[in-house]
Order: structure tokens, then sequence, then C-alpha cells
């Protein structure tokens, strides 16, 4: 998985909703996450990088074949085109980690201060809170059942709720 492809996977999955969902609540300006416009800024770069060192490697591969065919040895477009490839990878992971630093960023503004400074509340607090949020939701999912959480100040990692998630479906599924 090429590095552009990780990064944006990893962009959706810390927002929880499709790379064209937040571009196009971003382009909106009702995001209130001061993070994601720079996030999308940065991932826009990160392809145009990833895109400028695709086309370098193809120059590169195509000058190599050349090269091998005449039988000459390597010349300096060969050279000129590895180094630029070589710079263009480095640009492109030094890219992806400045968008993964803001996601780390992102998580740590996404915190309540009660929480960084308190427990979280034990799972069966949870769950029970969770069953009150999932009592007033028309159709249970994940994304739902985050946004009740949290408008009751409770944030959870995406592993948390799942578990969560599972164990509410469960009892619907008896009753």
């Amino acid at each position: 998985m090429s590095t552009v492809i990780y990064t944006r996977h990893l962009v959706e999955h810390r927002y929880g909703r499709p790379l064209e969902d937040l571009q196009r609540h971003s382009v909106r300006g009702g995001s209130g996450d001061p993070v994601l416009p720079i996030v999308l800024r940065r991932l826009d770069g990160l392809a145009t990088t990833n895109a400028h060192a695709r086309a370098a490697r193809r120059n590169l591969d195509a000058a190599w074949q050349r090269c091998r065919s005449g039988g000459h040895a390597l010349d300096d477009l060969v050279l000129r085109y590895a180094a630029e490839v070589v710079d263009l990878e480095r640009r492109e992971q030094s890219e992806a980690e400045a968008v993964w630093d803001l996601l780390d960023v992102r998580l740590l503004l996404d915190q309540p201060a009660a929480r960084r400074t308190g427990p979280a509340p034990g799972d069966e607090d949870l769950i029970a809170v969770a069953r009150e949020v999932a009592a007033l939701l028309p159709r249970l999912n994940r994304e739902a059942l985050r946004q009740g959480l949290r408008a009751r100040g409770i944030h959870v990692s995406n592993r948390r709720l799942g578990t969560v998630l599972q164990r509410l479906r469960a009892e619907r599924d008896l009753h």
C-alpha cells in the first residue's frame, strides 16, 4: 500500500468519514475542527508529491531502458532521474509524517480536559449510558452511538466503541 493511500485511510479512520465527505464539510466551513483544513491541505500536497514521484519513476525507468538497449554506460539523464526519485520519495515520507503528526494533535485536541485528568468510565457505566443513548436512536450504528456518547461528554476509542456496539446489538437481538 502506498504512503498516500495509507495516509488517506488513516485520515478517514480518524475522522470516521470518507475523504470526500470531509472535503465537502470543510469547504462549507462548518467543521469546527481547527486541524481538518490543515490535514486536507497537507494530504493534497502529499498526493501531488506522490504524482511527481510516480512520474519521476516512469522517467527513470524509460531512461534506464534506453540506456540498456543502447549498450551505453549510465548516462547523466539516468543519474538525474534517480536523484529526483530519491528526493521526491524523501519529501513524500516527510509530508506523510506531517499529516500523521497532525492527526495525533487532533486526537489530543479532541479529548476533554476531564478525560485527560480522570479515569475513563468503567465498562458497565459506559454500557449503561450507551443503552440510554441507543434507546433514543432510530438506527443503531457506530457513528450515531459515538455522537450520542459525545453529546454526554463521553469519548471512547474506536475499539471500545466497537465492543459496546456489539454488546448493544446482541442485547437487541435477544429482545
